[in-house]
């Protein structure tokens, strides 16, 4: 199964509806070993050209970092900003904080976090709630990103992959420090407009022990 299709539901699951909305049934092998492709390609040593990639995409993907990061800096302190920030992915996704450089496949080594759409609405309830522990007092940040690369999917025309650094500081509790490193996207235009498929956050120093990180990076 390539990226573009859609799982099938094994024959012996029930066409139920969930209990559990919505359902993870798309993390499937063949998710994992498209996320492994795509990981190898953001890796890659060399710039990626943009000759393919429109004046108007860039634009418009410039703009969707730009306010992903805004509502990322707004999460703890505006009330649903972080609802607001998973608006911006689509409906299959993944959020992915690899524990090595380069990364591994999540199926065979510890990740920092690997989250679907069902597990990032979970984590966006319990920080809602004001009082998860991790998070009291909540963490203010600041973010900057740069040096963006932008480069269409292979064989895709609604898809692009995208690579930017990014610096941010955060404060909690009267201290001060700052995460580093670079994210890697895959965006795709869907009839609501572009969204995120994928994020994957590479810290500088994802091999080393992790301060409180239980904001979203």
């Amino acid at each position: 199964m390539n990226a573009t299709q859609q799982p099938v539901a094994s024959p012996e699951l029930p066409q139920t509806r969930e209990r559990h909305q919505p359902a993870s049934r798309y993390v499937v092998p063949g998710f994992y070993d498209w996320l492994m492709e795509v990981s190898h390609d953001l890796a890659h040593a060399d710039l990626h050209s943009m000759a393919e990639v429109s004046d108007g995409t860039m634009l418009q993907v410039m703009r969707l970092l730009t306010h992903e990061a805004r509502l990322l800096d707004q999460g703890g302190v505006l009330t649903h900003a972080y609802e607001r920030w998973l608006t911006l992915f689509a409906d299959e996704c993944a959020y992915w904080i690899p524990a090595v450089t380069p990364a591994t496949d999540p199926r065979l080594s510890i990740s920092l976090e690997f989250h679907d759409r069902r597990r990032l609405m979970d984590r966006i309830a319990r920080l809602g709630t004001g009082t998860a522990f991790s998070q009291i007092p909540a963490s203010r940040t600041s973010r900057q990103w740069s040096g963006l690369e932008l480069w269409p999917s292979p064989g895709r025309q609604d898809e692009w992959r995208a690579r930017c650094s990014f610096s941010l500081v955060e404060s909690r509790d009267g201290h001060k420090r700052i995460l580093a490193g670079w994210n890697g996207y895959v965006l795709r235009q869907t009839e609501a407009g572009l969204r995120i498929v994928l994020k994957q956050v590479n810290l500088l120093d994802n091999d080393r022990p992790q301060g409180n990180n239980s904001f979203f990076l």
